[in-house]
């Protein structure tokens, strides 16, 4: 039976799709609705079932954010839920289940995002909220508490966009400006040096900010004309060039065609053109540049096999695409994230029918 997908997203090894009028189907490990049971090991490969399930058995979901196995959804209602696998308490909620729970601390959210041990809301008013544990000051906010409680990121504009990496995040403003503040170790707060920062600052771009991307240590960030920025850890490739190990500064990308969405995996990026081609590039250990083999590119390389994109996300070590008929992924599909796919996918595989 085929199903309107309006949005994906991939976690550690889940995969989340928003469906049309509101439910989510889950696929893969820890995070996807699929494990009740209190004995889920994170590091697992999870259950051999590669069939979706529906996350809070068809409740109603608007927005859907796949962390480190600990996933967030905001309900019909306006209500933010989490599940997944959290034994250690990160956020003050103690969960090992797949059912989602009532996080109270946040009311009437309009935006979350899921990371390893971090989180992050956006309110109707713009405010945002951080929650996790504080290592490297990844919060944003002063806090005495390790494992912090959900509370306010002060002296931050109002807010429609946040995404997270490894003990960092970056935040988009309403008008268009890109904030950051946490670890800062290969330079992905796009501050200049390397220094941790505690508290929100504003990276100095110029031109306005559509959306963003984060990877583990490295930050894509689309301007509403089309160019992409990028700075943070170049290891890999994953900033699109080879000259540098890692740029502490915002550097444009170039891309051959006009650029409508980004997305960042770990050490991998992604971007979808406006003629709905989609490129890879950095890290492909797993396939996850869908090049047929698992040899790292520094330069975006367009995926084969793909057109008519209508978006992307990438997880930890997989990526995803929707079409105008199906749901496409690649990568690693260690947990089933990727449905009846290989466990190692080195090209798009259309794993769920799309209306």
């Amino acid at each position: 039976m085929p199903y309107k997908i309006s949005a994906v997203s991939a976690g550690k090894s889940q995969t989340l799709a928003l469906l049309h009028p509101g439910e989510v189907l889950g696929w893969g490990g820890a995070g996807s609705g699929r494990y009740s049971s209190e004995n889920v090991d994170i590091c697992s490969t999870g259950s051999a079932n590669k069939d979706p399930v529906y996350v809070g058995q068809s409740a109603r979901f608007s927005f859907v954010s796949a962390g480190y196995g600990v996933s967030l959804g905001l309900s019909a209602k306006q209500e933010l839920l989490v599940w997944g696998w959290n034994p250690l308490g990160v956020g003050g909620d103690q969960a090992v289940s797949e059912i989602p729970a009532l996080i109270k601390a946040v009311s009437a959210p309009v935006c979350v995002a899921a990371g390893q041990s971090i989180f992050a809301a956006i309110d109707q008013a713009g405010s945002l909220f951080t929650w996790g544990l504080n290592v490297d000051q990844a919060l944003g906010r002063a806090t005495e508490q390790m494992n912090a409680l959900p509370g306010v990121v002060k002296g931050v504009p109002a807010m429609q966009a946040v995404a997270l990496g490894d003990n960092f995040m970056i935040a988009l403003s309403r008008e268009g400006e890109v904030f950051s503040f946490g670890s800062n170790s290969a330079g992905q707060l796009g501050l200049g040096h390397l220094r941790t920062v505690g508290t929100a600052e504003r990276v100095l771009l110029t031109a306005s900010i559509k959306s963003i991307a984060v990877g583990a240590t490295h930050v894509l960030a689309l301007c509403r004309e089309g160019n992409v920025y990028a700075w943070g850890s170049n290891q890999y490739g994953q900033l699109g060039h080879q000259h540098k190990r890692y740029d502490s500064q915002p550097t444009l990308l170039e891309m051959s065609e006009k650029i409508t969405d980004i997305a960042a995996g770990t050490h991998f990026s992604l971007a979808l053109t406006e003629s709905g081609n989609v490129y890879a590039w950095g890290w492909n250990g797993f396939g996850q540049l869908a090049t047929n083999d698992t040899r790292p590119r520094s330069a975006p390389t367009k995926v084969l096999g793909l057109s008519q994109i209508q978006a992307i996300a990438a997880g930890e070590m997989h990526a995803l695409a929707i079409g105008k008929r199906a749901l496409y992924g690649w990568g690693s599909n260690d947990a089933g994230q990727l449905g009846r796919a290989a466990q190692q996918q080195l090209a798009p595989f259309p794993f769920w029918e799309n209306s």
